[in-house]
């Protein structure tokens, strides 16, 4: 079958282009530049399946170049029948499934939110291990389940970010044979040409980390293209095709930053359209289309029924026990477990530091979710998070749970969102002053509300003698104020068992922060009440004169505090709240039970959180931290915050 690919390539430019001016807003230079690759690639490379689109074994594309999403949408549209005209029409309007930048959809075949440059290069990395990580753990000698391509295109702008050359570095060192990175090497940006700032040798530079390289010429020859990705499909490395581009071409402005952004003027759009030889607005060769959907369907009509047939000889020889992890991955089931139900406290939790109770606990979590994979950003040494006897996932050994990221906290944010898009559960962890890194990655796993799980320890100026650098005094008020993303602190290790079943259960993007050192044991605190956000763990006997609200190892502080109040005749509730917005989603008679109204609150935790202004009425109400921190010992940091428990009991006495 011939197809009239110039023809197929124009008319796809062009409805990206009638779909910008129609909005008065978007990019028209990459739609002009590269849309002969994104018809190469989804005409002759992709392996997917038209029914089923999140098939677990299909090659993935990630654009990560955003701001590219009209011609996204247009190819899509095109090639595979997704989207409508209207559709198209309603491209960046408000409730429209072509949005300004493309948005994590498995029904639109959209693979992950981009826009934010450089984060879909390195998620395109996660996507990369996690399918390795599948099928060092899954495949057999005659049985292949996972064998997918993880396809990316990138601009030079990603390139720029430096969370790209992190991820990169990572992936030549992993040897991902599996990634293929489009570049569109056009050097021009949105505020102008690239000698100005991007003037290093890319190739070179992409060879320097263990990738191949391969040259496109002509970036508007389809068939140099193909033979590109052709070739890199082959390749035993992660593999750059750079490809020489002209951004805009077509316009008057081709070749410059002025056909970046923004809608064409009239002269030029109808310039274009009679230079491709396109008619009126959103209309297109109607036999050059239908012939190039039945191209396709013909070309990937197999792929699933092939990979079926693996399956059932998969399932015919497994136990019952390999079946049912195989499948919580190709179904993205859910999972939970209950820790409390599968360990006994008394043996596993002695009186050590929470990083260290964390360890234990997650690796009962390892023990029983084939799929709970994760790392640090060199810190395992400290935040205790290593799976034991899981193995590590290096270039040899592709089977390890426990990823070592190195010191790129960035990647490791980016990465795990892969991971959790490929169906595995990751966590991260390290320092939290160092969440900071992390801040676009976590953004973007709350907009996709993926099970991506970030464990902060080191969560306050407690951490002592290291100093400001590395104590935490801003990230807790931010991490929480991230919507759809949930936050647990807590204050012994029943909490911790609670957040844990509760982080499980609930599937969704959470951080748990952690201190460096011991927490005490409370006698009323709860696994099973963490999922209220908030509960009562010291009642008054009397009367209730104040009601303490803390979190962490905060609250045992508070719960000395009251100790000492009630010498002074002073009744105080002690209110834990270890996941604060998870309270504040419970129902208004409950919080009323907890926190009744007309009584004085006050809130010990050392952030300086505004969130918690929610719940009191002036700032003498909030003991915290309100400047960086100070070197010293945990001891005298107390102190000189007045953070002690003397100088607490006669602040709060005073503000009575």
């Amino acid at each position: 079958m011939k197809l009239n690919e110039k023809r197929m390539v124009n008319d796809i430019r062009m409805l990206a282009l009638d779909m910008i001016d129609n909005a008065k807003s978007g990019h028209p230079g990459i739609a002009l530049s590269m849309a002969p690759t994104l018809f190469s690639l989804f005409t002759y490379h992709l392996k997917f399946d038209l029914e089923r689109k999140n098939w677990c074994n299909r090659d993935r594309f990630v654009l990560s170049a955003g701001h590219g999403s009209a011609l996204l949408y247009a190819t899509l549209f095109y090639c595979l029948d997704e989207y409508s005209i209207e559709e198209l029409k309603n491209f960046r309007k408000i409730g429209s499934r072509t949005t300004g930048h493309p948005e994590y959809n498995l029904n639109n075949r959209i693979e992950m939110t981009t826009g934010p440059l450089g984060q879909g290069f390195a998620t395109s990395v996660g996507m990369a291990i996690a399918e390795k990580y599948l099928e060092a753990n899954y495949n057999r000698k005659k049985n292949t389940l996972f064998d997918y391509n993880i396809y990316c295109l990138c601009s030079d702008g990603d390139l720029m970010e430096g969370i790209s050359y992190e991820t990169a570095s990572l992936a030549g060192t992993l040897q991902l044979d599996n990634l293929i990175v489009l570049y569109d090497s056009n050097a021009i940006t949105a505020d102008g040409s690239t000698d100005k700032n991007f003037t290093e040798d890319v190739a070179s530079r992409f060879r320097s980390m263990d990738w191949e390289v391969i040259y496109v010429k002509n970036g508007d020859s389809v068939a140099e293209i193909s033979s590109a990705i052709e070739k890199a499909k082959k390749s035993k490395s992660p593999t750059l095709i750079e490809i020489n581009t002209i951004i805009g071409m077509y316009s008057k402005y081709e070749d410059t930053n002025k056909v970046h952004s923004g809608a064409l003027e009239k002269d030029d759009l109808e310039s274009i359209r009679e230079t491709l030889k396109c008619s009126s607005p959103f209309t297109y060769s109607e036999s050059d289309r239908k012939l190039l959907l039945e191209f396709i369907k013909e070309g990937t009509e197999d792929y699933y029924r092939q990979w079926y047939s693996e399956y059932e000889m998969y399932l015919a020889n497994s136990s019952d026990s390999e079946k049912d992890a195989l499948n919580i991955v190709v179904d993205n089931e859910g999972i939970s477990l209950d820790i409390d139900a599968v360990i006994d406290p008394s043996k596993v939790f002695e009186d050590k530091p929470m990083r260290d109770i964390n360890y234990q606990i997650m690796n009962v979590v390892g023990t029983f979710i084939q799929n709970f994979v994760g790392g640090s950003a060199d810190l395992l040494c400290s935040t205790k998070t290593y799976l034991k006897g899981k193995k590590e996932f290096t270039s040899e050994n592709y089977s390890g749970r426990n990823i070592y990221y190195g010191v790129r906290e960035g990647a490791m944010g980016a990465i795990s969102n892969g991971l959790a898009l490929s169906n595995l559960r990751p966590y991260t962890s390290t320092f939290l002053a160092f969440a900071d890194y992390m801040k676009p990655s976590i953004r973007l796993s709350a907009m996709m509300n993926i099970p991506v799980t970030y464990i902060f320890t080191h969560d306050s100026v407690r951490v002592g003698e290291d100093g400001p650098t590395h104590q935490p005094v801003e990230q807790i008020g931010m991490l929480r104020s991230v919507p759809n993303f949930t936050v647990y602190r807590p204050c012994d290790y029943k909490e911790l068992v609670g957040s844990w079943t509760n982080i499980l259960k609930e599937g969704k993007p959470s951080a748990l922060l952690l201190p460096r050192g011991r927490c005490e044991t409370m006698k009323y605190t709860s696994a099973k009440k963490v999922s209220r956000g908030g509960y009562i763990i010291s009642e008054v006997k009397t009367r209730l004169d104040l009601i303490i609200i803390a979190t962490g190892s905060e609250v045992d502080l508070a719960v000395r505090i009251k100790e000492e109040l009630l010498k002074n005749y002073i009744e105080a509730r002690v209110v834990s709240m270890p996941n604060l917005n998870l309270f504040l989603s419970q129902s208004k008679d409950y919080q009323e039970q907890v926190l009744p109204t007309g009584y004085r609150r006050m809130v010990i935790e050392l952030s300086n959180d505004a969130n918690w202004y929610r719940f009191i009425s002036s700032e003498e109400d909030f003991i915290g931290v309100n400047s960086f921190g100070q070197s010293g010992s945990e001891k005298d940091v107390l102190n000189y915050f007045e953070c002690d428990i003397q100088d607490l009991v006669i602040k709060i006495k005073n503000n009575l």
